[in-house]
């Protein structure tokens, strides 16, 4: 345990004899830089805890974690990080739980784990980060994900990102800037179908408050359908094209016209009807 101290740099000098070290908690400490093979001795390290530093995006590389083959839990939370790489997990599928909150990630899309070997992957925690973007693709590379913390961002609209997710079953989406149009339809009609299962848990699900709505009566992402979206968004217009205005002069014109034809086609009437009496006699 190096928790609570001073370190800014982590080298491989430092656990060159620590080759059974099975846990490594460097939390709560000034780091910035990481060589690339200082965790090359601990091969059977299983936990590693760096949370709580000052680690950047540009700290990390495809070699920082590749020596750690047995790692099933890697603690990253309030770093600096801006960007997730895959290429840092291309030897991780032992890694079970991987922990990422109260960073400053703005978007995860179908490249952000892309490269990675998360396949054992079961929690993933983004909480408390900037995240605007989420892709539909964005977790194609963890089909084992049962948990999965996207609370405390600044999501308005997102894809239904997880119904691929087939073991998912403690989703957390809390917290957002959620913006309830027909946008967000597709979202909305998967976590309907997802909180029907006992199984599955939508984590305060029944507070996904809408910070903007098209309809005043939807209040709560959960309370978007197709029948208040449409409601909401549709607008009839009838447009009235005028084909030529109307004079008192003229009124009276057509007035006049109806009224004698009205008058002819009543005289010819009353004569057709003499003829034919006329010729039966």
């Amino acid at each position: 345990m190096l928790t609570g101290g001073l370190i800014d740099t982590v080298s491989s000098i430092v656990f060159s004899s620590s080759s059974n070290m099975s846990v490594l908690a460097l939390s709560n400490n000034l780091i910035t830089t990481i060589h690339y093979n200082a965790f090359q001795n601990l091969t059977a390290l299983r936990t590693l805890m760096l949370d709580h530093n000052l680690i950047s995006t540009q700290a990390l590389n495809m070699s920082t974690f590749s020596w750690l083959r047995q790692l099933e839990t890697l603690h990253l939370g309030n770093n600096a990080l801006r960007d997730i790489s895959g290429s840092w997990f291309q030897n991780a599928g032992a890694l079970r739980t991987l922990l990422l909150e109260g960073n400053l990630i703005t978007s995860i899309d179908s490249s952000t784990f892309a490269s990675s070997d998360l396949r054992n992957l079961e929690i993933l925690d983004l909480s408390d980060n900037l995240v605007a973007y989420l892709g539909r693709n964005s977790f194609r590379s963890l089909p084992r994900l049962r948990s999965l913390d996207l609370s405390r961002n600044k999501l308005q609209n997102a894809p239904d990102a997880f119904s691929y997710l087939t073991w998912l079953s403690m989703l957390n989406l809390d917290y957002n800037r959620w913006n309830c149009t027909c946008q967000l339809r597709e979202l909305a009609s998967f976590l309907s179908s997802y909180v029907q299962s006992p199984d599955r848990v939508l984590y305060n699900g029944q507070r996904l408050a809408c910070t903007s709505s098209d309809n005043s009566a939807v209040q709560t992402v959960l309370e978007l359908t197709d029948a208040n979206c449409v409601a909401a968004n549709s607008n009839i217009t009838v447009t009235v094209v005028a084909k030529g205005s109307i004079t008192p002069r003229r009124y009276v014109r057509d007035i006049a016209v109806t009224a004698a034809c009205s008058f002819l086609g009543g005289v010819g009437i009353t004569l057709g009807i003499f003829a034919l009496v006329y010729r039966s006699l």
